[in-house]
């Protein structure tokens, strides 16, 4: 019990409950309040957490796997909104949740995805602006069928409104089955179909 703060001179029963009570406050634990130390936080409170930042669902939660994932997307999310919409937040959002030394190319050249018609109405220019490739890395990233579409989804909750997901790939390997890149193998001469989907 603390040291008493009353002098013998003014004891009385209501000033003794008085300091009954202020030895049971000072007994708390009041470390359960400091719910921003986001490193100590009971995990209990890191979904809530994650709902006032704003990194629920596609956002990053849905892909963090981990107590430390999570807690660690929900550290860097302010700066991460501040950033939201630039190459910057889409790859730390990825490295937050588990895919590091992701790569990102912006207006790549272009793809033939069924949405070109060759009758010479369009000029292929060799870029296709506005859009950008995600490239994983192959050794540090774990890519299943299931968690294409979350990180397809993440992606698209960071990037800027007026850019596009051109691809997904892992290393070399396109994640996106119906993309084909104008990369000079391709020979215009009736030999191959040009049908939308990659054979990988």
């Amino acid at each position: 019990m603390p040291d008493k703060i009353l002098q013998p001179s003014i004891k009385d029963d209501r000033n003794e409950a008085f300091e009954l009570i202020v030895a049971r406050l000072q007994a708390l634990d009041l470390s359960v309040l400091a719910i921003y130390d986001i490193d100590n936080v009971d995990a209990s409170a890191l979904f809530d957490l994650a709902d006032q930042f704003n990194v629920l669902g596609h956002r990053g939660w849905n892909l963090a796997t981990t107590e430390q994932q999570r807690r660690n997307l929900i550290k860097e999310s302010v700066q991460l909104h501040q950033k939201e919409g630039t190459p910057y937040a889409v790859k730390r959002v990825l490295t937050l949740v588990g895919y590091p030394d992701t790569t990102i190319e912006e207006n790549p050249g272009l793809f033939l995805d069924g949405s070109w018609t060759l009758n010479g109405t369009e000029t292929l220019s060799g870029a296709s602006l506005g859009s950008f490739i995600v490239t994983l890395d192959p050794i540090q990233s774990s890519v299943t069928a299931d968690n294409i579409a979350l990180i397809v989804a993440l992606i698209n909750e960071w990037k800027n409104a007026r850019s596009y997901l051109l691809d997904l790939r892992i290393g070399s390997i396109s994640l996106f089955s119906n993309l084909l890149l104008l990369d000079g193998q391709w020979t215009l001469n009736g030999t191959q179909e040009l049908d939308g989907e990659r054979n990988v």
